[in-house]
């Protein structure tokens, strides 16, 4: 089990964070930039969230493929798995969308995605009076924080 990398979106879609701990592939040979990588990954959790609320059989009235949804709206995915990684996925209340990629044998995160956003991602950086809102941030904190917690899950080996 090894996470390879996270992505931290506001609701705009501007990447706030990311961290990579494990990519056998950079990004030059898949997206070719860093923001490319990171447009690229918006567009797929944003597509993935629209198809599932367009296919989404309890609900009557069906948004159109690629319509905007409100924030809560409709059904949601937690992952989805591939041959080479498993994709993580939590949208907060507030808009704010936590990725994580990791190898696909780990198994369900969800309360393991909710204690980054909660535990974490709020109280190192939201409540951080420095932090400008909808701006990219670096703070050590946070990734002492969150490198402790993935490692005491034994998703991350000792750097």
């Amino acid at each position: 089990m090894v996470c390879f990398n996270m992505y931290i979106f506001d609701r705009q879609g501007v990447c706030l964070h990311y961290q990579e701990w494990f990519r056998p592939k950079s990004v030059r040979q898949g997206a070719g930039t860093l923001i490319d990588d990171q447009k690229q990954m918006f567009g797929l959790f944003w597509t993935l969230s629209n198809f599932a609320a367009t296919l989404d059989p309890k609900e009557l009235s069906k948004p159109l493929l690629g319509t905007p949804r409100k924030i809560g709206q409709g059904c949601k995915w937690h992952a989805f798995t591939s041959n080479t990684y498993k994709l993580h996925f939590l949208e907060s209340p507030s808009g704010i969308k936590v990725v994580l990629n990791t190898s696909p044998d780990v198994g369900d995160l969800r309360d393991v995605m909710s204690y980054i956003y909660d535990e974490i991602f709020v109280e190192y950086v939201v409540k951080n009076p420095l932090y400008t809102r909808g701006t990219p941030f670096k703070i050590e904190q946070f990734n002492n924080a969150l490198n402790g917690f993935l490692r005491s899950k034994g998703l991350l080996q000792a750097i």
